[in-house]
């Protein structure tokens, strides 16, 4: 049985433990915010004894290094500035690192074909960090928007989300 740290109890950190204490292989999750009500109130909708929650401040490394002790993996929903201390804090305490933020640092990581942000500390650990897992289905929807307005009709679109831009189109800015 696995646990999970969520970080961030908001719009995304929310549904995350919810969809998580319903997962037959996770046996724990600790739901951290700054907004300890907030965290509380979320545990108490979902109802799930395998919820337990937390203060936690993303500016803080050793804080958040803490409260994932003893958990398999960390997944951060808060906003992309607290990125590298929530990694930071994932190589110190042993975790797996997740994260859905994407701004245009993680951007111009994955378009240019960059190592992310720590990816050697990662490899040394023998620990995996997924960065910017939230670029689509948002970034997605964006582009097939811009593309469905190019056209009179359209019967199906098909993604495949990889690799590098090598070319960037005259009409986005």
């Amino acid at each position: 049985m696995k646990k999970v740290l969520v970080v961030g109890a908001g719009g995304q950190g929310g549904p995350c433990a919810s969809i998580l204490a319903r997962d037959k292989d996770i046996s724990g999750i600790v739901l951290g915010d700054i907004d300890l009500d907030l965290a509380n109130k979320v545990k108490e909708y979902i109802g799930s004894d395998k919820i337990t929650t937390m203060k936690i401040d993303a500016g803080e490394i050793e804080e958040i290094a803490q409260a994932a002790q003893g958990v398999d993996a960390i997944i951060n929903l808060v906003v992309p500035q607290f990125n590298t201390n929530i990694m930071k804090a994932a190589l110190r305490s042993g975790s797996h690192y997740v994260d859905a933020a994407l701004d245009y640092p993680a951007m111009a990581q994955l378009t240019e074909r960059k190592p992310p942000e720590l990816d050697n500390e990662f490899k040394k650990a023998g620990l995996t960090a997924l960065i910017a897992c939230g670029g689509t289905p948002g970034l997605s929807n964006v582009l097939v928007k811009y593309v469905c307005d190019k056209f009179d009709q359209l019967d199906s679109i098909c993604l495949r989300c990889s690799g590098a831009i090598t070319k960037k189109p005259k009409d986005i800015i």
